[in-house]
């Protein structure tokens, strides 16, 4: 896995980027299957202004492209809502592709049963 990690409007943080890749850990065996290259990017943005910060990140696959962003208060409550949110897509993903896998079996079984009939 190739993991980017950028910081926008704020400073290099060791914290925040250990922080991140143990947040993207829990990803990872989600995606223990998937064909390598996998890209991960993950953006951190600080507005100056106010306390308000973005949270991106950006998979890239083979088979898969996702792209999770939330913004809010606190830097570290929204590294975790995004990455909370990109298991669920994660998941409902790899549900929806089983599914189709099965229902093309079911069409292929059906198919057989048919010619077996004649």
């Amino acid at each position: 896995m190739n993991i980017q990690i950028s910081f926008r409007g704020m400073d290099h943080s060791d914290l925040a980027e250990n922080y991140v890749h143990l947040a993207l850990e829990k990803v990872a065996k989600y995606l223990e299957k998937e064909p390598d290259p996998i890209t991960i990017e993950v953006l951190l943005e600080a507005h100056r202004v106010h306390a308000h910060h973005k949270v991106e990140i950006r998979i890239h696959s083979k088979h898969n492209h996702f792209i999770i962003k939330h913004e809010g208060e606190d830097l570290y409550y929204e590294i975790d809502h995004v990455i909370k949110v990109l298991i669920e897509e994660i998941k409902k993903n790899k549900n929806k592709n089983i599914d189709q896998r099965n229902q093309k079996a079911d069409l292929l079984v059906f198919d057989d049963e048919y010619e077996d009939i004649d």
